[in-house]
């Protein structure tokens, strides 16, 4: 009998230690990230980028009528190019949907170093999906776009880039898994 009970709690104890590890995303009171301390960046071919994270509809929810105010990210070396894109909602092929703001920052962005953009129009967070990206023009080959140890979050590693015309998380692309240095700051 005492090797059935043995037995019996072994097994919960297993089934128990089986069930979905994946954390779930952060969530920070006043900040929209995926991302920890910036630890490099990946080299990227000389071409166009777009650096991105996505915060769900669902993940959002936690944030409903709040104002996105700025956007921080981290850049190792300086690109030829650097925009701030802001885009809502996702299209059914996972890229975004339609775009609410850009800002040409290539003359002010600085490196190696955290850059921060505050937006002269704050983004009310609705019930849509919210993307934050930066474009990155590179005339050579060089690690640009910043990112952290990892493991990935999902939706913390998009990456578009003209080579293939696709929207594709940076896991799909490369065996790395790294969350992009890119954050959104909310009003309090």
């Amino acid at each position: 009998m005492k090797n059935l009970a043995l037995f019996l709690c072994a097994g919960l104890l297993l089934w128990s230690a089986c069930q979905n590890d994946d954390p779930a995303p952060p969530v920070f009171e006043n900040e929209l990230r995926y991302d920890g301390p910036n630890l490099t960046g990946p080299v990227l071919a000389a071409g166009e980028y777009e650096a991105a994270v996505r915060f769900s509809a669902g993940y959002l929810d936690n944030y409903d009528g709040r104002e996105l105010t700025a956007v921080q990210f981290f850049l190792g070396q300086l690109p030829a190019g650097c925009e701030l894109r802001i885009y809502e909602g996702t299209t059914g092929g996972d890229a975004p949907a339609t775009l609410l703001a850009s800002f040409d920052l290539s003359a002010q962005v600085q490196a190696p170093a955290w850059n921060r953009f505050p937006l002269p129009n704050p983004v009310v967070i609705g019930p849509r999906d919210l993307w934050l990206s930066v474009a990155l023009t590179h005339t050579q080959q060089q690690q640009s776009i910043g990112c952290d140890a990892g493991p990935n979050q999902i939706d913390g590693d998009w990456l578009f880039t003209t080579a293939d015309g696709q929207w594709r998380p940076y896991t799909e692309r490369t065996p790395e898994s790294i969350n992009w240095n890119i954050r959104g700051e909310l009003a309090e």
